[in-house]
């Protein structure tokens, strides 16, 4: 069986008292990041602006591959999770920003509940590490 590695960088991602299990998973060459959210330090980045609470989600997401010894390029796979569907050419704005061509697959799902107040977007993310 292949070993878990769990990855934590402090202060990213969900207050402390949303969270549950791991944030980051390494398997092998695969690495499995749970939905991000626009959370830096407790306090909620880019209010009411879904550019930026994608951004921020982005640059969680980055960290973590970046911790596990990857890059963005190694990012293979996103579920992008908005509030309003409307929201989804701020998605798109902030994936082509962060991602080079030909960029990751993504799912996109509007109109659902986020676990925190004040959130619009939450981005979860997949990546093979070489």
């Amino acid at each position: 069986m292949t070993k878990r590695e769990s990855i934590s960088i402090p202060n990213v991602g969900e207050p402390a008292d949303l969270r549950a299990g791991s944030q980051c998973i390494r398997v092998g060459d695969l690495l499995f990041i749970s939905g991000q959210i626009s959370m830096d330090n407790g306090e909620l980045v880019g209010p009411n602006d879904p550019l930026e609470q994608c951004r921020q989600c982005l640059r969680h997401i980055e960290s973590y591959v970046t911790a596990a010894g990857g890059t963005l390029d190694d990012i293979v796979s996103l579920d992008i999770f908005l509030t309003d569907i409307r929201y989804r050419p701020a998605a798109g704005e902030a994936r082509a920003e962060f991602f080079n061509a030909p960029g990751p697959s993504a799912t996109l799902v509007g109109g659902v509940d986020l676990a925190f107040e004040g959130l619009l977007v939450e981005i979860s993310a997949r990546a093979v590490l070489s």
